[in-house]
């Protein structure tokens, strides 16, 4: 264990950890943009397209259209061409295994992961539970040959975002469950490239927190213009899907990452568990192996239904206008709820216009991505659905006229569920 007067020293002069890009964009990493772009690559893989192609600078458009009225600020329309989005930023889907890397021919190339992940087979709370099991630094997809080499040459390998929920659980346990990015850049980074112990990082964040150290000496790892912010993204990852809350501070610096304690038993069972290095398949077996995931969309859609202020109305008027499942047709008003189309966190509205009623275990099904519903009323279930519930549910419904069919092509094109 470490002295308290300990200073670390970067293990080689441009030590840090890099997420994706040295140029970040933090709306990338929002699940619309980052699985709403990886389903258009997917629609248009087959054709042979390249990046710079019209086909995919149209498909851009549209997702930023789409993305317009939501509060994720990122300008897709503007990043095509030659210039364009995976040319310049396409490490935000390297770094995770969903495109091949260094595709020099410029062709769309999804990985089988990738592949997966558009096709809705494997969730969107696999894909988080799978990545934070799986993203390692260092990582060869987005770090050159030489980098990873030194890294390597110093016995350094770390799994980030399952440390930063390793440590957010340990300090939760002495009521302090939280981390900011001042802590991440100035404390977590420099003692990772020392081979720091759990409870290292614990002590000195506890330490610092308490004004007993003042990180006098220590090494600067975000030297660069951009490198906190690339830093913060591991926070970001961790906050769209659901494992951390983010807690505005008055600067990024003062920003408290609090661990989501309705999700403490599973994170913890997910970081007990052993990292999978061999590939990313086998990772999805071992997590489908658990209740992990499972538990996780089931708290989390339980707490959307109950923590939206106009939420009792939106089910009043939803149920009154359908008097059904619009898939089952069960009417016992005990067992149905309102759900929305467009998701209420990316700016869906409160009206029967976005809204049919749905029996509980299906509304599930809907919320965690298991089921979609297309403009036309085509129902897709995701593989595990289609084990229990093929035989149960239509293959097509009829959509009530009251529904506005541009929130259910929405939520086709660009959502992928919690």
């Amino acid at each position: 264990m470490l002295e308290k007067n300990y200073i670390p020293e970067k293990p080689f002069p441009d030590f840090k950890w890099k997420w994706a890009c040295l140029q970040c964009t933090e709306g990338l990493n929002d699940p619309v943009v980052l699985l709403g772009v990886l389903f258009r690559m997917r629609k248009l893989e087959p054709l042979g397209l390249k990046y710079s192609s019209r086909e995919f600078a149209d498909e851009l458009v549209n997702l930023s259209n789409d993305i317009r009225d939501t509060s994720i600020g990122v300008d897709l329309a503007r990043r095509t061409g030659e210039r364009n989005l995976i040319r310049n930023s396409g490490q935000y889907w390297r770094a995770l295994g969903l495109i091949e890397p260094g595709e020099r021919s410029g062709k769309i190339k999804l990985t089988d992961f990738g592949r997966r992940v558009a096709d809705h087979d494997i969730s969107q709370a696999e894909f988080a539970a799978i990545t934070v099991q799986t993203l390692k630094l260092p990582n060869p997809q987005v770090q050159g040959e030489e980098e990873c080499k030194r890294w390597m040459e110093g016995g350094l390998a770390l799994y980030p975002l399952k440390l930063l929920l390793e440590i957010e659980c340990k300090l939760q346990e002495m009521g302090q469950g939280f981390l900011t990015t001042e802590e991440l850049v100035r404390i977590i980074i420099p003692l990772s490239g020392c081979k720091a112990e759990l409870q290292d990082y614990i002590n000195f964040i506890l330490w610092f927190r308490a004004g007993d150290i003042s990180l006098a000496g220590w090494p600067d790892c975000c030297q660069g213009a951009n490198d906190m912010r690339i830093a913060r993204e591991y926070f970001l990852f961790l906050k769209n899907y659901g494992y951390v809350d983010c807690v505005p501070g008055g600067s990024r610096l003062e920003e408290k990452y609090e661990i989501n304690e309705l999700l403490l038993d599973e994170i913890r069972e997910l970081i007990k568990t052993a990292p999978q290095e061999k590939s990313l398949s086998k990772a999805l077996d071992v997590i489908r192996s658990t209740e992990i995931t499972s538990e996780v969309e089931r708290k989390r859609v339980q707490y959307s239904r109950t923590s939206r202020p106009n939420q009792a109305n939106f089910r009043k008027e939803v149920l009154k206008a359908c008097g059904r499942c619009i898939i089952t047709n069960v009417i016992m008003p005990e067992i149905l709820e309102a759900a929305h189309i467009k998701p209420f966190k990316y700016n869906g509205e409160d009206t029967v216009a976005n809204g049919f009623a749905l029996r509980t275990d299906i509304h599930t099904l809907f919320d965690t991505g298991h089921l979609r519903i297309s403009e036309e009323g085509v129902i897709d279930l995701s593989t595990r659905a289609r084990m229990d519930y093929g035989a149960a549910i239509p293959p097509r419904i009829v959509i009530p006229d009251f529904i506005n069919r541009e929130f259910l092509k929405w939520r086709w094109d660009n959502y992928n569920g919690l």
